[in-house]
């Protein structure tokens, strides 16, 4: 019998980018060499750039992958608003505008012209162009955390806008073969310092919270897309750490970061290690730097 290590068994079912791992844990993604993964979302993935720990954690386990990965994330953004000064629409995608948030950002930009259209001028591309400047075969989203704050009343609506998000990003062909794998992300819990700086306790925030991590997985079923709960995961972080996780409640800190990215890459790529360890602070440099 020819006996295989688990690390040359774990090259070939990557190189030869079999399908089968997607089905044996929900959650994970088929990774591919020169695999090109773009990030689109809020503030919790856009901060992700300021630390650098996600894709450190991803060249580490896949080396000679050549991976492309890129963060397209901004606070703010919702499946089908991404605003942009020099862009002429601050819509996703054909028909977001119909999901207005209460907030008034529909208003915003539409009011001045009169005519129903965006009164913005620029020339900067459309989301879906800069992902296909990217030829995009994998996209990780993260949303919900801005949606929330419209509680319950809130809650059908953005089911339909991600279920719009999902349709649209599933038919397209950014890489110019196939349409992209897709995986959904929810918001983290709110973590209570309100014993230490003068912050709310999270209890209404987490409800809300709760309500919409709920609703991204309920829609994630119905569509078929893997989807990972970061929410359910963070409460028990905060509870079982001594040390705090977030600088303020809802956005992470350094440490939250670093647990934040592993279990990430774990979810949605698997758990399959490195035995790069010891390169970690020359590519987690290199991420920075980049």
């Amino acid at each position: 019998m020819i006996k295989i290590s688990p690390n040359i068994f774990l090259a070939i079912i990557i190189s030869m980018g079999l399908t089968f791992c997607q089905q044996a844990k929900e959650g994970i993604l088929t990774l591919k060499k020169d695999s090109s993964i773009v990030l689109v979302g809020n503030n919790l993935c856009s901060r992700m750039m300021n630390f650098g720990y996600f894709e450190t954690e991803l060249q580490l386990r896949y080396p000679d992958s050549l991976l492309l990965i890129r963060n397209m994330c901004d606070g703010g953004n919702t499946p089908g608003f991404r605003p942009h000064s020099g862009r002429n629409s601050p819509w996703a995608f054909p028909g977001a505008e119909e999901f207005e948030h209460e907030s008034g950002m529909k208003i915003h930009f539409e009011e001045d012209d009169g005519g129903g259209h965006s009164a913005t001028i620029g020339h900067f591309e459309t989301p879906d162009q800069w992902i296909t400047r990217l030829k995009a075969d994998i996209i990780l989203a993260f949303f919900g955390y801005n949606e929330s704050f419209e509680g319950p009343e809130g809650l059908e609506n953005y089911k339909s806008e991600l279920r719009a998000f999902i349709k649209h990003t599933l038919s397209q062909n950014y890489n110019g073969s196939e349409p992209p794998q897709l995986a959904l992300v929810s918001p983290i819990a709110f973590e209570d310092l309100s014993q230490k700086i003068d912050l709310p306790n999270g209890n209404t925030e987490n409800k809300n919270l709760a309500l919409y991590t709920a609703a991204m997985k309920e829609v994630a079923t119905t569509e078929d897309v893997p989807f990972v709960d970061v929410f359910e995961r963070s409460l028990a972080w905060y509870e079982s750490d001594e040390d705090d996780l977030t600088a303020d409640g809802s956005q992470l800190n350094d440490l939250g970061y670093q647990k934040f990215s592993k279990f990430l890459a774990d979810q949605i790529f698997g758990n399959v290690g490195n035995n790069m360890d010891q390169n970690r602070q020359l590519v987690h440099d290199a991420v920075k730097e980049k």
